[in-house]
């Protein structure tokens, strides 16, 4: 398939929207573009892996905000560039800094590493957060093995999803709090690839503060081929 639709979701006013989608392909593999909610959903950072091999794995984070977003799905598409499978996480922040556009104040460094040969566990690294007690943590992992993982002690997974031809998995999880390595692990040694993300708060007394900051999954975790 070149094209998916997630559940339809109904996400709420300047939240912040964070949509990771996990896709093989053969290299060099195919981005997406998303579109839905009458939201702009704008990539944060991209990481492939896998490259010397057929299929590629790619994991791509999109972020998207607006005051009156509106229900339905989010379209997935790949450009007329059929995917060997694909896999993807919504999930939906308050308590955010609102200030930019599409959720760019939200979003404070978003860096990416994989590894292109084996291993049972993934890590991202991060610089110093700018709060290091209200700002979050977040990372979308993926790794050649229909499998689950596990997620770092302290943090909180929001979903957990594989498919198999080619074999995938991939998860997504949160903390509050500054976490300079966000780390995933699993059974099966395989390659991987991972982005790692700090969200920035609300500052004290804005509209938009929560204390502790919040998230929900928008949508149940969906794969296909």
């Amino acid at each position: 398939m070149s094209s998916y639709n997630t559940a339809s979701i109904t996400p709420g006013a300047n939240r912040l929207i964070l949509v990771a989608v996990m896709n093989s392909d053969v290299a060099p593999v195919t981005v997406p573009t998303l579109s839905g909610n009458g939201l702009t959903y704008v990539q944060v950072a991209t990481r492939d892996y896998d490259t010397d091999a057929s299929p590629a794995r790619v994991v791509t984070l999109f972020r998207a905000m607006g005051a009156a977003p509106s229900a339905g799905a989010i379209t997935i598409d790949f450009g007329g560039t059929n995917q060997n499978g694909c896999a993807w996480h919504v999930c939906e922040f308050d308590g955010v800094d609102t200030s930019g556009t599409n959720g760019s104040g939200a979003i404070v460094q978003a860096p990416t590493d994989f590894n292109d040969t084996t291993g049972t566990s993934s890590s991202v690294t991060l610089a110093a957060f700018g709060d290091a007690t209200n700002n979050a943590a977040f990372v979308a992992k993926m790794h050649n093995r229909a499998e689950a993982a596990t997620e770092e002690t302290g943090w909180t997974e929001l979903s957990d999803v594989n498919y198999i031809n080619p074999d995938v998995g991939s998860a997504v999880a949160w903390r509050l709090g500054e976490d300079l390595s966000a780390t995933y692990s699993w059974a099966t040694t395989g390659r991987w690839g991972s982005i790692a993300a700090e969200i920035k708060a609300a500052a004290a007394g804005g509209a938009a503060t929560a204390a502790p900051m919040r998230t929900r999954q928008l949508a149940l975790t969906g794969a296909g081929l």
